[in-house]
């Protein structure tokens, strides 16, 4: 699962409830990547080749 996360995250409240959320979405057997707005804008190169990264090659 892949997140892009605005300024409204990087506050306390928001970023436990982020916690709180991956650990659920984990439970569930997904995997949280997340990507901060800037990341997206300014380095979508990179952004792109860490996801693709997360790929498996031989899905089963």
């Amino acid at each position: 699962m892949i997140e892009v996360d605005g300024n409204s995250h990087f506050i306390e409240n928001a970023q436990q409830y982020d916690r709180e959320r991956t650990h659920i979405l984990e439970g569930y057997g997904l995997t949280v990547i997340r990507f901060t707005n800037q990341q997206v804008l300014e380095e979508f190169e990179a952004v792109c080749l860490q996801i693709a990264e997360m790929i498996p090659l031989n899905p089963p």
